[in-house]
């Protein structure tokens, strides 16, 4: 038995190989030649190519001599990929990558593409390798787990956003003792950052249990709704179900997820401008930011022996900072004065809880 896969797979290349418009029943006799199958049906061959013509895979294509036929043709969504050895290699340490930070549900959804690049590596290898003791990826910093989600939110949430549609989404917001509310809101875009994923979002309405609304001045935000009529960020992992709402709800104005606004929600960043940092290096923080600079526009310069000045412009953010006080033995930060005060005030404490204060 071929299955649907084998054969709609084999419709396209078909069609590309004429690289014209063909009849059902012309389609058709190739399939089977292509099979040595006389079996096959030709209405399981209209509805494969009824199939890929949804998918935009294929086309209704100029009628022909035959006006009681139908004809098709390759759609703009039908192509083969093609890997060469080293671009297999590359896309298997981005699956690699990808798995190793939280995207573990997405690449078993593309093994079959993970598959064809390991395959592709293989039967063009001198040796033969088992891969995945030869591609890797990582970091020097500790790994969080990702926090657990359900699958289907995420494929309805990526849904959503092809569609231009809304979500009503069942939350469980931090700070809050275990009460989930309700959020109506517009899906505007998905980060993957720190092994979890995050939903960019601008919440309509809230839905909360009787006696849990919050109070105008309850803190609000960080990965939870800031209230209505305004955007946040949503992790993914503390969404309880997620269902299409009848709502039409825009997009603010402009959006773009990379913009300071919406980037704040995601990360911590404090202040509206970036800052001129200014920094003094040991030797190996030196070595480690003259290879890997901090920011385009850095400048060091030697401050004595074994000393260096680094000046950089750059946003007050959360990374920053945890950048700096994991390097606090080989950095001194001269400028600004709140980023200054910051690390020493966490480092005061550090070494008052260290010391038994």
């Amino acid at each position: 038995m071929i299955n649907h896969h084998r054969r709609r797979t084999t419709l396209r290349k078909i069609l590309q190989r004429y690289g014209k418009s063909m009849s059902t029943a012309d389609i058709h006799s190739e399939l089977c030649r292509w099979f040595d199958d006389s079996s096959l049906h030709i209405k399981t061959t209209l509805r494969d190519l009824q199939a890929l013509t949804a998918a935009e895979f294929v086309a209704k294509g100029d009628a022909g001599s035959d006006k009681k036929s139908k004809y098709w043709k390759s759609g703009r969504g039908s192509f083969d990929l093609t890997l060469s050895p080293t671009e297999a290699m590359t896309l298997a340490a981005i699956f690699d990558h990808a798995e190793r930070f939280g995207f573990k549900a997405h690449t078993e959804q593309l093994v079959d593409l993970r598959e064809y690049a390991t395959t592709e590596m293989t039967k063009r290898s001198t040796r033969t390798h088992v891969w995945t003791k030869r591609i890797t990826t990582g970091t020097r910093f500790t790994l969080l787990r990702p926090g657990k989600y359900d699958p289907a939110h995420l494929t309805r949430i990526q849904q959503a956003i092809l569609d231009d549609a809304s979500l009503e989404v069942t939350y469980l917001p931090r700070d809050a003792s275990g009460v989930e509310c309700i959020y109506l809101l517009k899906p505007l875009a998905l980060s993957y950052q720190d092994s979890n994923v995050y939903l960019s979002a601008y919440v309509l309405e809230e839905q909360w249990p009787e006696g849990h609304t919050p109070s105008p001045n309850t803190r609000r935000g960080k990965y939870s709704s800031n209230g209505p009529k305004t955007m946040c960020a949503l992790m993914l992992h503390r969404m309880v179900e997620v269902k299409a709402s009848w709502l039409k709800i825009a997009d603010p104005e402009n959006y773009d997820v990379n913009s300071l606004e919406a980037q704040k929600h995601l990360m911590t960043i404090h202040g509206d401008d970036p800052v001129q940092l200014k920094l003094r290096l040991g030797p190996n923080l030196q070595n480690r930011l003259t290879e890997n600079p901090l920011a385009e526009d850095q400048v060091v310069v030697q401050y004595a022996d074994d000393k260096w000045d680094l000046s950089c412009t750059l946003h007050d953010t959360q990374g920053l900072r945890l950048f700096l006080l994991s390097n606090a033995g080989d950095i001194e930060v001269l400028e600004p004065p709140l980023i200054r005060a910051h690390v020493l005030d966490t480092l005061r404490r550090a070494a008052s809880v260290y010391a038994g204060d």
